[in-house]
């Protein structure tokens, strides 16, 4: 087979290490950047996508005398976390749980898929891709995210705007404006992301191969639309976003870096800041209090129509766990209080419902699967280098969405679970190359 040659240097090691993309990794770059872009919809095309990655996997595996390149530790991982949800949904299907089977997918079978594409991306060539398609899918987003504000107040024609299958949903309110799409889920990882790199990211290196133009235009597209999205987990993770870049970033190896190119970029990220904030209080006449009583509104349990039904999603499911305190209800399961009519077992408050259906055990040992993959994500940025940097940068979005995740599903649907199995991506690559 042909290849595209993509020359990567290893400037940690001393001697040149060259890597070459395969054209076959298009594909898997293709179908990652729709998880990003439309996620939850053209699930079909997903599925074609899906099906060439795996039958590629495949074939490596079968030439490679049946290999699977995963380290052993990550292995053991993958099977004890599909082991976990196995017995977790056999408790369900004892106890008459609607959804048990239904959920079988989330907890059994993408797992095990996402395991095989981990297995195929052992390149550090194809790593690097993965971390460009990041930057392309929140440009992407950004632009898409304005072409659709734009078309909705006015500005942009009905022929320039292409309405894809998003969701899309939008008002203009006193001070602030909030809309829909479903790529705003993946802007609660992107954004973070997205400035982890202009924060922590080598001076004197380009990001992933890309230009650092292409970076700030990310980042301040993502920043716009923080404040125009409405979205209250999206501020928040963002508003957390620095301390928690502060933190990982100590787990780097001492480095003499440039402290006033720091400030500099401290400095642009204000003064863009100021600048976006200046120009929405032009065009769409939001400012920063009318958010600021938006956001803290979010938090009120009496009187808001959003907070009031996760209430009593708490006490309903905090009930139902005091039943089966130790190993839950099983997977599937559901109280009396019904959020979806369709979905039953399923609730807003996702780390609630997990206690709920697992009880204290599956909670724990659910928790230890996440403990694990922070331990050795920190282990690999104490490396630094290319891999040391990019795990910064993927913790950062993984913590942010894990925080969004408590009061939004995010992880019950295969568009998401990227978000757990991306750190995994790079730990197995250290793992195998003994780092």
């Amino acid at each position: 087979m042909q290849s595209i040659s993509i020359t990567y240097i290893n400037k940690n090691d001393n001697s040149k290490s060259i890597s070459k993309v395969k054209w076959y990794a298009l594909p898997g770059y293709l179908l990652f950047f729709m998880m990003l872009f439309v996620p939850t919809t053209y699930q079909p095309i997903k599925a074609i996508l899906l099906a060439f990655c795996l039958f590629i996997i495949t074939i490596g595996i079968l030439v490679d005398r049946g290999k699977l390149n995963l380290h052993t530790d990550v292995l053991l991982w993958m099977v004890f976390y599909v082991l976990l949800g196995v017995f977790f949904i056999f408790i369900g299907v004892l106890r008459g749980a609607p959804g048990a089977l239904r959920v079988s997918t989330v907890y059994v079978l993408w797992p095990i898929v996402l395991s095989l594409l981990i297995a195929g991306a052992t390149k550090i060539s194809v790593l690097k891709g993965i971390m460009q398609t990041l930057v392309i899918a929140t440009i992407a987003i950004g632009i898409y995210s304005l072409s659709y504000i734009a078309w909705a107040w006015g500005w942009l024609p009905d022929a320039l705007y292409i309405p894809l299958d998003m969701g899309q949903a939008i008002g203009f309110y006193k001070g602030f404006t909030e809309y829909n799409l479903y790529n705003i889920s993946s802007l609660i990882f992107l954004v973070p992301f997205m400035l982890a790199i202009v924060l922590t990211w080598p001076k004197n290196q380009k990001p992933f191969g890309i230009s650092k133009i292409f970076i700030w235009v990310g980042l301040i597209l993502g920043l716009l639309l923080v404040l125009l999205s409405g979205r209250r987990a999206l501020i928040l993770v963002f508003l957390l976003s620095p301390v928690i870049i502060l933190i990982l970033s100590r787990f780097l190896p001492r480095q003499h870096g440039n402290k006033s190119g720091r400030l500099l970029t401290i400095l642009g990220l204000v003064f863009f800041l100021l600048v976006i904030v200046f120009s929405l209080n032009l065009i769409f006449e939001i400012n920063l209090y009318a958010v600021k009583e938006m956001f803290i509104q979010g938090f009120n349990f009496e009187l808001d129509i959003n907070a009031l039904p996760r209430a009593e999603q708490f006490v309903a499911l905090m009930e139902g766990w005091k039943e089966y305190p130790l190993l839950g209800a099983g997977h599937g399961a559901g109280v009396d209080y019904i959020r979806s009519v369709s979905q039953p077992w399923a609730y807003e408050l996702s780390y609630v419902a997990l206690l709920y259906q697992t009880g204290m055990i599956g909670f724990l040992l659910y928790g230890i699967c996440i403990c694990w993959i922070l331990w050795r994500g920190i282990k690999l940025i104490k490396i630094g280098g290319f891999l040391g940097n990019s795990m910064l940068l993927i913790l950062t979005g993984t913590i942010c969405f894990l925080i969004a995740n408590f009061t939004n599903p995010y992880l019950g649907k295969f568009d998401y679970m990227w978000v757990l199995f991306l750190p995994l991506m790079f730990i197995n690559y250290g793992l195998l190359n003994k780092h």
